[in-house]
């Protein structure tokens, strides 16, 4: 059954192909004969145009309809409107597949170019640029002077697009011959405002767009602005905002040209215009903050459209601008209330936008506003109100902030698992931070937490966290993570894992009669998982609690006075580019909030090659993760020595050289060591670190300890 089927296919294949050969040979006749018609009548010109209609729609489907093309040439001579377009058309389609043939159409696309019709002699400017044969090239560049040169607009900005053409061919033709230099001309002297736009476009591309900001060219454009479409207007004033004003008077000069543009219906209109002005004030500090008073109106009006896209363009640089200057939107915190219309995008960025304009005056109201966005369905909302709460404290000195921490610990308790999640993990920022200030509250708020309680894994790293670095005032910490380090092997995430591990180490110096046989477990299990850092992790801690618990005690138990953290990684890194992202207003920078070279690759656009630099996720050499090489269980990057008895249990290697002692990386004196000793010994060697008698001796050897804290 199988071969009869494949030899029906294969039948109904030739019967197709020698269907399509009939077909093609009864086409060809008949555009052989209705070639040898000097004057047909209109029978013969509506069954002429039905027969190209059926060619381009076989042309459209796929369908090579190639053979056809020295018959569809012979029918060049029509005057026929409707099947001349599709004749250019199936030409220029099929053009460099047959360039010797296109050669025979010359003749007739110059005759057209001469014809009396403007439409015409257009179209066959079009079509000659469009063939993108290099032989035409000579032929070419005559149609488009003789274009550039016609009386009706239609023909010139044809002729203006088509030197761009002939430049993607040959550019040292353009070069060589007057034609920029003839668009320049008209640029500045063609009365239609279509001709002048191709012309601006061409220069742009060939020139680059800082050659067209010069003072004739700016100003000729600006007093014709209103004549140009809204798209034509949009690229003009990306011309403009390349001009550098000479001096203050010539900078209102321009703004106040471009003034009604601020009125505009169009957003896109408006931000260009915006752009003109920032960039226009940028060395006048004074004139650039009522810049910024001026434009607020106007964005924020747009920014009401009902229409999403849009919308969110619009909120998306007036967030750029609220981080820019946030006292000037202090006033005008309202409008970045949330609707309940907005999509997340939207609320998203009013979210950031009222945590960028707090100040003293406004802190309680957009506060309780965020308050009420942490009950928001939609749970991206809900963590970035929280995120933006946590913010808002980050940034405030300790005793302003009270109020909004007591505010943030209330979602502690909250319903959702995701609001808990993301408060944690905010609850950590504000320990690192304000320590000694907000630690009691905060440790009070999580005293009656489970790690069961918690799904997501940034909460459960939180919370380990937290219950490690304030164990000795939480009675339950041992407790809350004696479930999480029993089932360690079956944690899914890395990342908890990794926050197990030094949770349990850092209890053990704190409350080590209840830690010695949950740290055991947990780093037995450790050292024998899959994941490369959570075994490195583990196989260090083991080392150090093995040879020196007295650096053990330094390094991990974080018994010395910690430094606060005043600035965090992620806000360096999202204010990192910044001011490239607003010299770069009015672009699609803004909306990624990345600059152009991180997700632009303009290596193929015509040589102009923006350098790309190295982007974060190329420098952390992974997919961001958390924790890479899980295929690799037993090829530790750092070798710390006896890695065979980590990986996989059999005789542990020796430990010498330069990796035989790593507390050199921690400024720990160093300790000679004899022997080959592997990780399992030296777990064996911990059952005599418990007891309240070894950590008094690591404390001892550390120096004095902090006091505990107290709960209030």
């Amino acid at each position: 059954p199988a071969r009869r089927s494949r030899r029906a296919a294969v039948r109904q294949v030739a019967m197709s192909e020698s269907r399509r050969g009939n077909e093609l040979a009864e086409m060809s006749a008949a555009l052989r004969a209705h070639a040898a018609k000097a004057n047909p009548t209109k029978d013969q010109q509506h069954a002429r145009r039905a027969l190209f209609q059926r060619i381009i729609q076989y042309l459209t489907i796929g369908i090579d309809m190639s053979p056809l093309f020295s018959d569809v040439i012979m029918n060049a001579h029509t005057k026929d409107m409707a099947t001349k377009k599709m004749l250019y058309h199936y030409l220029t389609h099929y053009a460099q597949a047959k360039a010797d043939l296109a050669l025979l159409t010359v003749n007739t696309l110059q005759k057209d170019c001469r014809d009396e019709d403007p439409v015409v002699r257009g179209l066959a400017v079009r079509s000659m640029a469009s063939m993108r044969v290099p032989d035409l090239v000579e032929y070419l560049i005559g149609a488009v002077q003789q274009g550039l040169r016609d009386a009706h607009p239609y023909p010139r900005k044809t002729a203006a697009m088509g030197v761009l053409k002939i430049y993607d061919l040959h550019p040292e033709a353009v070069r060589e011959t007057e034609l920029l230099q003839t668009l320049r001309e008209m640029l500045l002297t063609d009365q239609n405002a279509a001709t002048v736009f191709n012309c601006v476009v061409t220069l742009m591309e060939i020139d680059g767009p800082k050659s067209l900001a010069t003072k004739q060219i700016v100003y000729g454009l600006i007093n014709r602005l209103k004549d140009f479409t809204e798209w034509a207007q949009v690229t003009i004033l990306e011309i403009v905002a390349l001009y550098p004003p000479a001096d203050k008077t010539e900078t209102f000069d321009v703004m106040n040209a471009l003034e009604d543009r601020l009125q505009h219906s169009n957003s896109a209109v408006v931000l260009a215009t915006v752009k003109c002005f920032l960039r226009a004030t940028l060395e006048l500090p004074d004139v650039h903050q009522q810049v910024f008073e001026r434009m607020k109106a106007p964005l924020l009006t747009l920014a009401q459209t009902e229409s999403q896209e849009p919308a969110y363009a619009v909120w998306a640089h007036l967030h750029l601008l609220t981080l820019r200057a946030p006292p000037l939107f202090a006033n005008d915190f309202k409008s970045f209330f949330c609707r309940i219309g907005d999509p997340p995008a939207v609320k998203r960025l009013k979210i950031e936008a009222l945590v960028a304009v707090v100040d003293v005056g406004n802190t309680y109201e957009i506060v309780t506003e965020l308050s009420e966005y942490v009950s928001d369905v939609e749970p991206r909302i809900a963590r970035e109100a929280v995120r933006g709460i946590a913010r808002v404290a980050l940034e405030g000195d300790g005793d302003s902030a009270g109020p909004i921490v007591d505010r943030l610990l209330q979602f502690v308790h909250h319903g959702a698992g995701y609001v808990v999640a993301e408060t944690l993990a905010a609850v950590v920022s504000l320990t690192r931070k304000h320590g000694e200030v907000f630690a009691n509250a905060c440790v009070a708020a999580i005293s009656n937490i489970e790690m069961d309680d918690i799904d997501e894994p940034g909460g459960r790293v939180a919370l380990a966290y937290l219950l490690g670095e304030f164990g000795e005032v939480v009675p339950e910490a041992p407790y809350v993570l004696e479930p999480a380090l029993a089932s360690f092997e079956e944690e899914p995430d890395a990342r908890v894992r990794l926050e197990l591990l030094t949770a349990a180490a850092k209890l053990f110096f704190k409350r080590a009669p209840e830690m010695r046989a949950m740290l055991q477990t947990a780093l037995q299990a450790g050292c024998l998982d899959a994941d490369q850092d959570v075994h490195d992790r583990a196989a260090m801690y083991v080392r150090l609690l093995a040879r020196d618990p007295d650096a053990a005690a330094r390094v991990v138990g974080g018994l010395e006075q910690k430094n606060k953290v005043h600035n965090f990684s992620d806000a360096r890194e999202r204010d990192k580019y910044a001011p490239q992202i607003f010299d770069e207003f009015n672009t699609l920078s803004v909306l990624y909030r990345e600059p152009a070279f991180v997700f632009c690759d303009e290596s193929a656009a015509g040589g102009r090659v923006v350098p790309r630099a190295p982007s974060a996720l190329d420098l952390r050499g992974g997919d961001g993760d958390g924790g890479g090489g899980a295929g690799m269980p037993g090829d530790s990057l750092i070798d710390f020595g006896g890695d065979d008895a980590v990986s996989g249990g059999g005789a542990g290697g020796a430990l010498g050289g330069d990796d035989a002692n790593l507390l050199d990386l921690y400024d720990v004196p160093s300790m000679a060591t004899s022997g080959a000793t592997s990780v399992h010994d030296e777990l064996g060697r911990l059952e005599g670190l418990g007891g309240v008698s070894g950590v008094d001796a690591a404390r001892a050897s550390a120096g004095a300890a902090p006091a505990g804290l107290t709960l209030a």
